[in-house]
């Protein structure tokens, strides 16, 4: 949809296809016959999310989010609470610092490990070279964080406790398949940009405050949705030099057959 917003901005025809009975993909949800709003899942958006905040405030959608304390908060079994907390006069890379040293959902020996594995990791090089550092972390992209972490000190206690939480925040599975890249990504951020900590949540259920007005842009604009159209076949075909492309999509209307 970001992409439609952007060609339609251009002049461009839009038509957007999916599978499933409303849009959104990961951060969608729908309305039962109940009447109750079903979400993916828990969406929470990083204050460094900023193409995400240009795209809200180029729909009209930008207060819809609510900023929480610049805290992080986890709920373990039996209801005891453990905090990552930023709050702190000084910014970037300080409160990031303190609010490990200070967190209570890790013991003493997993932050040890911990800082042994950061300090050997490309955030430590962001503080100098930011773009150095991101091209380092984008040479893990095939290797896991948990392959990753465990090769350089760290522990599945604190993966368990911290980073799996962190994990599922940002692409719902947990460190054992999330790529390396995509949490180093986040730590470097962290690092270097004070906001990039600071949570926000929207108003509501996603299909009100989120792809409700991205989709009312859309419409707006002369785009057009197609649900229930899944695509059945990529094609290819082959350049005179031997490079493989993309040079369309076999769709169709999607059907239901009783059994």
């Amino acid at each position: 949809m970001s992409t439609a917003v952007e060609l339609l901005d251009q002049g461009h025809e839009v038509d957007l296809y999916d599978s499933r009975t409303f849009i959104g993909g990961k951060v969608g949800s729908f309305v039962d016959k109940h009447g109750n709003h079903i979400e993916m899942g828990l969406h929470v958006f990083f204050g460094c999310y900023s193409n995400l905040f240009r795209l809200m405030k180029k729909v009209g959608a930008d207060n819809n989010l609510l900023v929480k304390e610049h805290t992080h908060t986890f709920v373990n079994k039996g209801g005891i609470v453990g905090e990552l907390d930023f709050r702190f006069p000084v910014g970037a890379p300080l409160h990031g610092i303190q609010a490990f040293l200070r967190t209570n959902q890790l013991k003493v020996y997993d932050k040890a490990r911990n800082a042994v594995a950061l300090a050997l990791s490309p955030v430590v090089r962001a503080l100098l070279d930011p773009d150095g550092a991101l091209q380092q972390v984008r040479d893990l992209d095939d290797v896991s964080f948990t392959d990753w972490f465990m090769s350089r000190g760290g522990t599945r206690e604190s993966i368990t406790r911290m980073w799996d939480p962190v994990a599922y925040a940002l692409g719902f599975i947990d460190c054992d398949n999330i790529s390396a890249r995509c949490m180093l990504t986040i730590f470097t951020l962290f690092a270097t940009k004070t906001e990039a900590s600071l949570l926000r949540m929207l108003k509501g259920s996603p299909d009100v405050y989120l792809s409700g007005p991205i989709k009312k842009y859309i419409t707006d604009r002369g785009g057009r949705f197609h649900l229930r159209w899944g695509c059945r076949e990529v094609l290819y075909d082959k350049s005179p030099d031997g490079e493989t492309y993309v040079k369309g999509f076999l769709i169709s209307k999607v059907s239901f057959s009783s059994t």
